[in-house]
């Protein structure tokens, strides 16, 4: 489906709740322009977060689904991170991390904020784990260069200057949450 053909329409984020997946909602018209992360919402989902494999939340305006994400917990070596991380986890020889999959926005809903939405969520929800256990980084895989470059803006650092593979401190994190008030 050609998203170019999809008029987009207002959202009233403050509408927008975010909660874990109903796995009885209907997830079939999700369309967010990219098939691997449609199709991973349409027919992996449930069944992923039914079994704990991820965790998937979705962002929902009434009953609706318009957006998602998921976290799993992940490994980086050390030296792939950064500098930092070395130091830190250099002995143990892995970073735990928490990994940010598939976030995607549909199409009609795209460009009002839903995104940063979900991305903030998925902050807060790694800052929670990390109050728990060891976490150092939320990281991430950009779909391109342009999604890289938004959330270079965001403050995700590229494991290699030039990939797609990100990641962000817990630190950084909790410091943009409280400067946004949302901690």
């Amino acid at each position: 489906m050609s998203l170019g053909s999809i008029s987009k329409r207002a959202i009233d984020l403050a509408q927008v709740q975010i909660k874990p997946l109903d796995p009885e909602i209907g997830r079939a018209a999700f369309c967010c322009g990219n098939d691997r992360i449609d199709n991973f919402f349409r027919n992996n989902s449930r069944d992923q977060h039914t079994k704990n494999r991820v965790r998937v939340y979705v962002a929902y305006l009434e009953r609706e689904p318009i957006g998602y994400y998921y976290l799993v917990a992940a490994t980086h070596p050390p030296e792939a991170v950064s500098k930092e991380a070395e130091e830190k986890f250099g002995r143990v020889k892995s970073t735990p991390c928490v990994y940010l999959g598939m976030i995607g926005v549909h199409g009609d809903c795209q460009e009002n904020g839903v995104g940063k939405l979900l991305m903030l969520h998925a902050m807060q929800k790694t800052l929670e784990v990390a109050n728990l256990i060891g976490i150092y980084a939320l990281t991430l895989e950009a779909i391109d260069q342009k999604t890289a470059e938004r959330y270079a803006s965001w403050g995700f650092s590229p494991f290699i200057a030039g990939e797609l593979a990100m990641y962000i401190p817990i630190k950084t994190i909790r410091t943009a949450l409280q400067e946004a008030d949302l901690i």
